[in-house]
């Protein structure tokens, strides 16, 4: 049979175990933050210094995607100005429905 001791030991060397794997799940987690910091800020520089190439790049390619779509029988509609995507809804209430 184990003595005090024997699982004090045991207590304080599965608590060193729990505290490396913390520490280490820390630093990963502060490695994946900065990775994803640094992956948003080029980004974010890529959007700001986009050159007039590569605007007229992107314009070409949506205009011969638009032409592809109306080839294959495609419509393009007018949306007017006026319209809106939902119409406003009479609010519902179920204040007082239910019976006493």
């Amino acid at each position: 049979m184990a003595n005090q001791t024997d699982i004090d030991m045991q207590d304080a060397e599965y608590e060193d175990g729990e505290q490396e794997n913390e520490n280490e799940h820390n630093n990963d987690n502060e490695a994946n933050v900065a990775e994803v910091a640094k992956e948003s800020s080029e980004s974010t520089d890529d959007m700001l210094v986009s050159s007039a190439e590569e605007k007229e790049k992107l314009r070409l390619a949506m205009a011969a995607e638009v032409e592809a779509f109306l080839s294959r029988g495609g419509k393009i509609q007018e949306v007017g100005v006026n319209v809106m995507a939902d119409p406003p809804r009479k609010p519902q209430t179920s204040y007082g429905s239910r019976p006493i």
